[in-house]
């Protein structure tokens, strides 16, 4: 639907759950993100922080980078200069031999960062939800929130997701529109086998 100050329709939506993780629906904050895949019996929510990474804590700077920056800004003027002159074999050594300089100099060490990896995933089992009917799945792509609602039962359930910045967390509400309707198990799981969850005391 449009947004009040927009006649732009900015919503991705869709008629049936993904079925594979690029047709999930995003939501993050810059450090936290979640995919949203809007199952219905069963409902996935793939998150990732941005920590978990393959290796090591490692910083990619080039030691004494700095120092060749001012060559390397000569080399491209020179390419530049070259190729406003119409000398585009001289200008295209030219750049041969800045980015030549800049890979044994400047880049990072390693060239290459290391593997974003997934943190987990939210599973969400809903008992009895295998036939729902009107089902949607939605991003507001200006307000960022994520829904997926159908009707089961006679009864309408909505999931919102967001991701918070300010309360630095992903934010997961479920409702039903009749009293008494909401009945569902949480689990976490991880592709990592060193992990361990607990729950929060009382």
């Amino acid at each position: 639907m449009p947004h009040p100050n927009n006649s732009i329709p900015l919503t991705l939506w869709y008629r049936e759950p993904a079925q594979q993780w690029i047709e999930a629906l995003p939501v993050g904050n810059g450090r936290l993100g979640a995919m949203i895949f809007g199952g219905v019996p069963e409902e996935r929510i793939q998150f990732n922080e941005d920590t978990v990474w393959t290796g090591t804590p490692h910083d990619y700077a080039h030691p004494g980078a700095a120092d060749h920056l001012p060559a390397l800004r000569t080399l491209m003027l020179d390419m530049l200069a070259l190729e406003r002159a119409g000398r585009w074999d001289d200008a295209r050594a030219k750049q041969a031999e800045a980015e030549a300089l800049a890979m044994d100099t400047f880049m990072s060490q390693p060239l290459r960062q290391k593997t974003y990896q997934p943190t987990g995933d939210l599973i969400l089992r809903f008992p009895g939800h295998d036939t729902p009917q009107d089902y949607t799945r939605a991003l507001d792509l200006h307000t960022a929130l994520a829904t997926t609602r159908y009707r089961c039962n006679g009864t309408t359930y909505t999931r919102e997701t967001f991701a918070s910045y300010p309360a630095q967390a992903i934010v997961v509400r479920l409702t039903a529109d009749r009293a008494g309707a909401l009945d569902f198990t949480a689990a976490l799981t991880s592709p990592h086998t060193a992990t361990a969850t607990r729950a929060p005391d009382d």
